[in-house]
């Protein structure tokens, strides 16, 4: 029975990971220096429904190695082929996904930095950040509300509470900044609720008498829920 819950739980966590929405980007070849270092084959970025982001190089990618290329999802805010071109990667608003080999299938997945509206990013960008050299970019379409489901879900509705600190050790903070009405579950790994809480709005919840490990939150929201792992040390 146990081996069984155990097994739920983490099929659980593993669904909550992989739902997503994803976009292939397009139009490489913007190198007009060194032509090189133009990237070809499958590129597509995924927006997961942990607030993460994950880039797919597929097997046929292809371009010029060099020491330390790296690829960044970036807001082109409007600029021109030309002005991108000629951006340092540190003057344009980007998050990094990793350094990349020059060919075949690779996958990075990182986090979406606090602050960044993921809606607003439309490149991928392939830069060489030890001599602040640009290799290529793509374009994707941007995640939206209406194409995106991930983004109806925890966009529009659970960007508005927040949950401090993960890992936490003694207490747990939600911060609903819009007042909006939650019911707060927690999941011990057997499955088992440990906790219960409706009409949250803004709440300290006491967690020094549960045992270290990984937990569920189940976070109910206007009739839709998020669930997603709480670590406690």
């Amino acid at each position: 029975m146990k081996t069984t819950l155990l097994s739920f739980f983490f099929t659980l966590i593993f669904l909550q990971i992989t739902a997503q929405c994803s976009e292939n980007a397009t139009d490489f070849g913007n190198n007009t220096t060194t032509a090189s270092y133009n990237v070809t084959g499958d590129v597509s970025v995924t927006l997961n429904t942990n607030n993460t982001v994950t880039l797919n190089l597929g097997s046929n990618f292809n371009t010029a190695s060099g020491p330390d290329v790296r690829a960044y999802l970036v807001n082109s805010e409007g600029k021109t082929d030309a002005e991108l071109r000629s951006s340092l990667i540190s003057n344009l608003e980007n998050f990094q996904f990793g350094m990349i080999s020059s060919s075949g299938a690779q996958t990075f997945t990182t986090a979406i930095p606090t602050g960044k509206d993921i809606t607003k990013f439309d490149t991928v960008f392939f830069y060489c950040l030890q001599f602040n050299a640009f290799w290529d970019f793509g374009s994707i379409t941007p995640f939206n509300s209406n194409t995106c489901a991930v983004l109806s879900l925890e966009h529009t509705v659970f960007n508005k509470i927040s949950m401090y600190p993960n890992p936490a050790k003694d207490k747990i903070h939600f911060s609903n900044t819009e007042a909006l009405v939650a019911e707060i579950r927690i999941f011990n790994v057997l499955g088992t609720q440990v906790f219960h809480q409706s009409n949250v709005t803004e709440e300290v919840i006491d967690i020094s008498s549960f045992h270290k490990g990984i937990y569920l939150i189940k976070i109910n929201i206007d009739g839709k829920s998020k669930t997603q792992k709480l670590v406690i040390q």
